[in-house]
């Protein structure tokens, strides 16, 4: 269940850009440079998915200390339990739950850090997992979580002069338990998605250190033509002209159809 603070503006938060190779978008610090007194602090929630591994996808949102887009690999341990088995119980119960981890303090109270400080690889920080039973009351899995950051796998701060991609793109990222897309965000306005999917082994392009840019050709960059359950074999290019891959999508895990922008 997502919680949301007071926005600061993106020219309050400026930090620092992604760098983009020919194949890859290389995991960036966006807190070099950058001084506590310029980034508020904020409660800061992730979409939770995985099997073997686990991965979280951050809540963006535009124009305010919620503007990044951000991907992690992370480790999950308990007090006398195992969160991640806890999680994959309910999950083989419940295949339709959404999971959301998010940070608090020892006392059981939200956890408001700020977000650039914290996201380095080796950190660890408190936090639950939940189910959104309904919308005001979050059903727990578990917690007193530590969750250990295993791998920045992209990271980016929103600009005010991003420019959204022509077409179609989404972030390919994963590992050998599991592979995934999550759509590349622009500009507002734009939506956050983030799919399991099927890719031909001997098409597979997975980079261990960030997350692979593929295009979907044929497709505009918008969310009326974004990736479905229906797209059972859908023709992606890796840097949008490069190696064909053949992608079948298979289940839709996190789907904001239009993102919050505070002015």
């Amino acid at each position: 269940m997502k919680t949301r603070i007071a926005p600061a503006t993106l020219a309050d938060i400026w930090l620092g850009v992604c760098v983009i190779s020919s194949v890859v978008i290389l995991a960036q610090d966006p807190s070099k440079g950058s001084s506590n007194e310029r980034v508020p602090a904020g409660f800061h929630e992730f979409e939770m998915f995985g099997d073997t591994s686990v991965f979280l996808s951050h809540y963006p949102m535009f124009g305010s200390i919620h503007s990044y887009q951000l991907l992690l690999e992370v480790r999950l341990s308990g007090n006398g339990n195992d969160p991640r088995q806890l999680y994959l119980d309910h999950k083989k119960k419940n295949p339709a739950a959404r999971y959301t981890v998010s940070p608090e303090t020892p006392n059981g109270e939200n956890h408001y850090w700020v977000l650039p400080e914290m996201i380095k690889k080796g950190q660890k920080f408190r936090a639950n997992i939940h189910w959104d039973g309904t919308e005001d009351h979050p059903v727990y899995i578990a917690r007193n979580v530590t969750v250990e950051i295993v791998r920045i796998i992209y990271f980016r701060l929103f600009q005010p002069d991003d420019k959204k991609r022509d077409v179609l793109s989404y972030l390919l990222f994963g590992n050998g338990s599991g592979v995934f897309l999550a759509h590349d965000i622009g500009s507002y306005p734009d939506f956050d998605q983030v799919l399991t999917v099927t890719i031909e082994p001997n098409q597979l392009h997975l980079s261990e250190s960030a997350a692979t840019i593929v295009a979907i050709p044929g497709r505009d960059n918008t969310k009326l033509q974004r990736l479905t359950l229906k797209d059972r074999a859908v023709v992606g290019r890796l840097n949008g002209d490069g190696d064909v891959l053949k992608i079948g999508v298979g289940t839709v895990i996190h789907y904001e159809s239009d993102l919050e922008i505070q002015k």
